[in-house]
């Protein structure tokens, strides 16, 4: 068979015969011609060098050499049925993988994934957290299929979707002076001893800091830690310093620590980022399920810290 292309509805018009033991039975049930079945059966055994069936005015029935082809040709349609089937949920977007690229903290985002992965069951998502530049090389290098951050890259090789604006707040221990404050300045956490995530979002909010607070006396006490935010929250709570984060933390923050936002309607905003040539349809939901949770009106919260 080497060298020769063949059409595959030979294979269904032999195994259509050899289940109803009959051309024209099978005929009418693959809703074509007789001679379209026979001419089909004779071309495909002439393909292979063998007769497939015994022929006779009561029907057909396979030869023994045909009884062993069929068997195979069965489930090789068996097999090419279910790939068919999985690409077809694939194309979809019901079954297959995203893999999501993010400096943003999770807790931003986890609406969106709940939703996503509700509709989108078959779909197996895969979470890699970075700083923003990480992330958005990684969308650039086809390594993941969108990522989420704070700065919108200038490359217009990618798409940029602006999500929300999210407020900043200090987490702080329970005990500190300003605990019970409804809101607090940068210059007044001069003095603290700042912990933040070396990774994800962290470089970024320390950069902000030392912006903010250049023209204050004294140097900033920053620290950064290659933990991820639920560690550094502890590390709050345990007396290692305060730490500054994106978006409201409840549910997630400990006994020991409070949340008093920064003043002055800071804010930090939030991007989706992705190829335009990126074929993955497990990413057009995910785009479409982030879009559902952008605000109607979106708020004018102020110069974004990136």
């Amino acid at each position: 068979m080497t060298g020769h292309t063949f059409d595959l509805r030979l294979f269904r018009y032999a195994l259509i015969a050899a289940e109803h033991g009959s051309f024209r039975r099978a005929a009418a049930a693959l809703n074509v011609q007789q001679s379209s079945v026979s001419k089909g059966v004779r071309s495909l055994e002439h393909h292979i060098g063998a007769a497939l069936f015994e022929r006779s005015h009561a029907g057909v029935r396979p030869t023994p050499a045909g009884e062993r082809f069929l068997k195979e040709a069965a489930q090789g349609f068996d097999h090419l049925e279910r790939a068919m089937q999985r690409i077809g949920a694939v194309q979809r977007g019901e079954r297959g993988e995203v893999l999501v690229a993010a400096s943003v903290p999770f807790h931003l985002l986890g609406d969106v994934f709940e939703r996503f992965r509700q509709r989108h069951r078959g779909v197996s998502v895969e979470l890699v957290e970075g700083t923003c530049n990480e992330s958005v090389v990684s969308v650039q290098q086809r390594k993941a299929d969108i990522a989420f951050v704070t700065k919108a890259p200038a490359d217009s090789a990618v798409k940029v979707l602006h999500l929300r604006d999210e407020g900043m707040v200090a987490v702080l221990p329970k005990s500190h002076r300003l605990a019970k404050a409804r809101a607090t300045a940068p210059a007044e956490l001069r003095t603290e001893e700042v912990i933040l995530g070396a990774g994800g979002v962290g470089p970024e909010i320390a950069d902000y800091l030392r912006r903010q607070l250049a023209r204050s006396p004294g140097e900033l006490n920053l620290q950064l830690h290659r933990v991820g935010l639920c560690d550094l929250i502890n590390m709050v709570a345990r007396g290692f310093g305060i730490t500054i984060v994106p978006g409201r933390l409840s549910g997630i923050a400990p006994a020991g620590v409070v949340l008093v936002p920064l003043a002055g309607g800071i804010t930090m905003p939030v991007h989706a980022v992705w190829s335009g040539a990126n074929p993955n349809p497990a990413l057009k939901g995910l785009l479409g399920i982030a879009r559902r949770t952008m605000p109607e009106h979106p708020r004018d919260g102020g110069s974004p810290p990136a």
